[in-house]
């Protein structure tokens, strides 16, 4: 495992017409094939949550603890089961991802991707994400 490094994280999410920007400072590092970026939330009405973002060649897989916990993994072509959970309750969910793209070169650039979501069985929505990493 390398050196953790102080980085920039910037995620835009889109559906229909919405878009989200969320920012933050966290630390990128590498182990074996895979990147993981791990960073603090800003604390909101939820509460804490720590989120960790493990990139790999055709996956991406998001894990949140804390406060919210959720699970998602994203894999071109295929569906997956994740969750999200808050003090109110647990939500299923059935994640489709239909792109994967990145232009990063060891986590630092941009990874790019697109998904239908279901929640509890029903479409919630399609989603474009852009996540920019940049070294501080």
């Amino acid at each position: 495992m390398t050196a953790k490094q102080r980085v920039r994280i910037r995620i835009e999410s889109r559906s229909g017409s919405e878009t989200t920007v969320q920012r933050a400072r966290g630390d990128l590092y590498r182990k074996g094939n895979h990147t993981y970026i791990r960073y603090e939330e800003e604390p909101n009405e939820l509460g804490r949550t720590v989120t960790l973002i493990k990139l790999e060649e055709n996956q991406i897989r998001i894990i949140r603890q804390g406060d919210v916990q959720a699970e998602q993994t994203f894999v071109v072509g295929e569906k997956r089961i994740g969750f999200y959970q808050t003090p109110q309750g647990r939500l299923e969910l059935e994640i489709e991802t239909h792109e994967l793209t990145s232009e990063a070169e060891a986590g630092i650039g941009i990874t790019r991707w697109s998904y239908d979501l279901y929640a509890s069985g029903t479409h919630a929505g399609k989603y474009r994400i852009k996540l920019l990493i940049q070294g501080e």
